[in-house]
């Protein structure tokens, strides 16, 4: 459940949630344009989604894995709250989400240089 390939997939398809909520809240704007908010959000989980990709690739070990699965799911529940429910708390969570994921990937960066590993055709490597 939080293997490295497994987390690229769920993060690819919460990039692509993400896609389609900023999809549907720029239609949503073109009539009123009070969804500005949900506009943001949807492009921070976009963002997030993409760093939770990133980190994916990286060589970690299992509970950092863990941890970056969590915030990749939460992201895939926020689209089903969001269509759902309608969360009024959209921009916090975003933010919330992206800012962890964003902490990691700093934290990872600066603490071990942790290249991505690619093989000889350009495709990561685990």
């Amino acid at each position: 459940m939080f293997k490295p390939t497994t987390l690229r997939v769920f993060a690819i398809v919460a990039m692509l949630l993400s896609v389609i909520g900023l999809a549907l809240s720029l239609l949503m704007a073109q009539d009123s344009g009070s969804l500005i908010f949900a506009i943001g959000s949807w492009v921070l989980l976009l963002w997030a989604s993409y760093l939770g990709f990133r980190l994916s690739s990286y060589k970690l070990d299992e509970e950092e894995y863990r941890k970056v699965g969590v915030r990749v799911y939460l992201i895939i529940v926020a689209f089903g709250a969001f269509m759902t429910v309608g969360l009024m708390v959209g921009l916090a969570l975003s933010a919330a989400l992206l800012a962890t994921l964003w902490g990691l990937k700093k934290n990872y960066d600066e603490w071990i240089p942790t290249p991505v590993v690619e093989d000889e055709a350009g495709s990561i490597v685990d």
